[in-house]
């Protein structure tokens, strides 16, 4: 794995074919508002789900959810009403976070945190 940009697309990758296990439904990967973007849009029975993907290779030493910084949750949290006024829905909005790792060529683990944050921070 030669990039930072095709780590993360790889995680993202990752992450959908995860969330799909569940049931999930893929909505739009990499959506964009302005510079808001969101990594995946996931929807299951009852919820959007807003999903952000952190994706680290093997001994990077730390957790790759530690990323989602307060910064990047109001982020997370604007996108996700950008998204509600482009698309108006009845389902609860929630924030999920997918942590991937990586050894450089293959996945070694996903880790799914539903309902990571909420709106309130």
């Amino acid at each position: 794995m030669n990039s930072r940009g095709e780590l993360g697309r790889r995680g993202e990758t990752a992450a959908l074919e995860y969330l799909r296990g569940f049931g999930m439904e893929l909505v739009a990967r990499n959506w964009r508002s302005g510079h808001l973007e969101v990594d995946l849009i996931m929807e299951d029975a009852v919820s959007i789900r807003i999903v952000e993907v952190k994706t680290l290779r093997c001994g990077d030493g730390f957790d790759p959810s530690e990323n989602v910084t307060a910064d990047k949750r109001r982020k997370l949290i604007r996108a996700a009403r950008a998204f509600y006024a482009e698309h108006p829905t009845r389902k609860e909005i929630k924030f999920d976070v997918v942590t991937v790792v990586t050894d450089g060529e293959e996945v070694v683990s996903v880790t799914y945190l539903p309902d990571a944050f909420d709106a309130l921070g």
